[in-house]
């Protein structure tokens, strides 16, 4: 199975891996062509978004409408997705069953690891279909969910590759010279293109900025993590500490640092990799940084303590800095042009499809009702100020 494939099925699994309660109600939150695009999709969809989002960035769904935001992203991906599966079937493209299979077994593979963090492959199957029950789907409905899917996959690839040219070696060195001068801060080219295109200078900016990140001093770590939390107890946390010394004596006692992790760490996702972690210099919070970047290979901390709780770290291997050049990154920067020029025709292409569609909205936002509320406030402003205006033209 290729990336993009892999791509679009591990999309697929995280949305099927949310939890959606109630009763699916068969209503609409658009129509594309005449055809529906499910209330029950939307909510599936919407509810795997939220979860990732409350996992990996909780601090963003606190901004004020930042749900709406997913929300209407949610909306036009999926009428976006209907878009382009009519496309595919105005193009006769055939999915095989074959090719379904193929796809529910990838998603399946993503269920292997229990809700500890466990390898479980036995189990995978059993998971799978608790995750279909709880977004009240069958293996039927969901295999044609897949089916879409890969229909669509298979139009956008021949869309690409009759539309976009391959990579030229002129435009990755273009870019890399861009690069190199956000990475060396060379201030007079890094102004020439500003003024040439910003659009170019904040690009090469945000990769030299990653490859800061994978270039500078790593370090892999064993951890084992203790949650403290600001609605926790003096006693509670003082609990935790206590046992942060405790875990740090058994293991200068000879236990194993593996087992520890087994039997300590509350970092549950954590599990399946035995606790290891990369670190990059400056990235960590400080209290961490200092310790993993001074032990030794091997040697242990003593308990660290940060804002979210207490650390117990091994160090297991170290990488010094890397010094990149254009040979080391050339195949890189090729891929990123590439897939630039994918996304653009992929854009372009539904936008020209949305443009001939017939498409209703009928799913409406908080967010909205409030910009429309400014703008007729705006408007009856604008109105009062005209008339107050032809009055005293008037009275002239």
């Amino acid at each position: 199975m290729n990336k993009t494939n892999k791509f679009l099925l591990c999309a697929l699994a995280l949305c099927l891996a949310g939890s959606v309660q109630g009763k699916v109600m068969e209503s609409s939150v658009a129509t594309v062509n005449g055809r529906p695009v499910l209330s029950s999709e939307y909510d599936n969809y919407y509810e795997g978004v939220i979860e990732q989002y409350q996992a990996a960035a909780p601090q963003f769904l606190e901004q004020k409408h930042a749900k709406d935001f997913l929300g209407k992203e949610v909306l036009k991906e999926l009428i976006s997705k209907e878009l382009m599966y009519q496309a595919a079937e105005e193009a006769k493209i055939v999915v095989k069953d074959s090719e379904v299979d193929e796809g529910i077994n990838e998603i399946k593979t993503r269920f292997a690891v229990d809700e500890n963090g466990k390898q479980d492959p036995k189990g995978a199957d059993k998971r799978f279909n608790e995750a279909l029950k709880k977004q009240h789907l069958t293996l039927k409905s969901y295999k044609a969910k897949i089916k879409k899917d890969i229909a669509i996959k298979k139009l956008m690839e021949a869309q690409i590759q009759a539309s976009v040219k391959p990579v030229e070696e002129a435009d990755v060195k273009a870019l890399y010279a861009n690069v190199e001068a956000a990475l060396k801060n060379k201030t007079k080219a890094l102004k020439a293109l500003e003024k040439e295109d910003p659009a170019k200078l904040q690009e090469a900016q945000l990769i030299a900025a990653k490859l800061k990140q994978l270039t500078a001093e790593q370090v892999r770590v064993g951890h084992i993590y203790l949650a403290v939390t600001k609605d926790m107890s003096k006693e509670e946390a003082q609990k935790k500490a206590d046992l942060a010394k405790q875990i740090k004596k058994e293991l200068d006692g000879g236990m194993d640092f593996s087992a520890a992790v087994q039997k300590y760490t509350e970092d549950k996702t954590a599990l399946a990799s035995g606790g290891d972690m990369i670190l990059i210099k400056g990235i960590a919070p400080k209290e961490i940084d200092a310790a993993a970047f001074t032990l030794p290979v091997g040697k242990v901390s003593a308990p660290v303590q940060s804002e979210v709780g207490w650390h117990i770290i091994k160090v297991k291997e170290k990488r010094a800095e890397k010094e990149i050049g254009y040979d080391d990154i050339a195949k890189d920067l090729a891929q990123y042009i590439a897939q630039q020029k994918i996304q653009k025709a992929m854009t372009d292409y539904v936008n020209g499809l949305a443009d001939k569609a017939d498409i209703k909205v009928t799913k409406t936002f908080d967010v909205d009702k409030e910009i429309e509320a400014a703008a007729a406030q705006r408007a009856a402003e604008e109105a009062k100020k005209e008339a107050a205006k032809a009055s005293a033209e008037k009275a002239k």
